[in-house]
């Protein structure tokens, strides 16, 4: 991704509420509504939650407000100037560089050839328990689903969602079971089964450090996430697969090791 390319998607937002200006994800569904116009929808979405967003709000390219406020900031790069929120700031910086190193992998390539190692864990028990499941590209969310739920033992009681990074019940992507699916007849969800690892990895560029996320029951929740700990080409990942005992399996993914207390 370019500097344009950066600087076009990642504008700062201009509001007179807090005490630095925030950065705005123009390429993102919005997902924040103004409590001051509840009905109104704001551009984008604000890389931090540490402000809350006005609809009185501008929006100013960096080059533009660098001028304004008479600093020599023309990329989104080192340290944030006093004016703007640091958070906002280095989630651009590292999204370029995460960009940039993709580029140097040629991930977009790959991405559709390859399998995953994802680590799953319990958020507040990371350190105690985690599971490894090895997934094929054709993976489906439904079968990463089922051995998912071996290891936590949940149960089909509460609905449970997938969804990016820690989006946990405000996922863009609104995964859910397919017998879920069925119960619920919302259209703003997807069926598990008709959704693919490779699906998920060529919308977000899934990539090695990356995450994914569970929510179980949306009333009182229990977090889970995975992270990506390894992408293997189809030969490394079938050599894998055949070198060791999964302790659980579905036709195109396996558990592969554990951590149990």
């Amino acid at each position: 991704m370019t500097d344009t390319e950066i600087t076009d998607r990642f504008v700062i937002e201009v509001s007179q509420v807090g005490t630095v200006d925030h950065i705005v994800d123009l390429e993102a569904d919005s997902v924040d509504r103004s409590p001051y116009a509840p009905r109104q929808d704001l551009p984008g979405e604000k890389l931090c939650d540490r402000s809350t967003r006005s609809p009185a709000s501008e929006y100013i390219e960096l080059q533009d407000y660098a001028d304004w406020k008479g600093f020599d900031k023309t990329a989104f790069e080192g340290d944030a100037p006093d004016e703007v929120c640091s958070y906002c700031w280095t989630a651009v910086v590292e999204h370029a560089e995460r960009g940039e190193q993709h580029e140097c992998d040629d991930v977009d390539e790959r991405i559709g050839t390859v399998g995953y190692r994802l680590r799953w864990k319990q958020k507040g028990r990371a350190r105690e328990e985690w599971y490894d499941i090895v997934v094929r590209p054709e993976t489906t969310i439904a079968e990463l689903d089922a051995l998912v739920c071996r290891f936590t033992t949940l149960g089909d009681l509460h609905l449970r969602m997938y969804g990016l990074e820690d989006e946990y019940i405000d996922s863009t992507l609104n995964i859910i079971p397919d017998h879920q699916f069925t119960e619920v007849r919302d259209p703003s969800y997807t069926n598990a089964s008709e959704v693919t690892i490779t699906d998920v990895a060529e919308q977000v560029t899934l990539w090695d450090g990356d995450r994914l996320s569970m929510v179980y029951d949306f009333g009182t929740p229990s977090h889970y996430y995975c992270i990506l700990k390894e992408v293997y080409d189809a030969a490394e990942l079938e050599r894998f697969l055949e070198e060791r005992e999964p302790i659980a399996a579905t036709e195109t993914a396996a558990i592969i090791d554990e951590k149990r207390p």
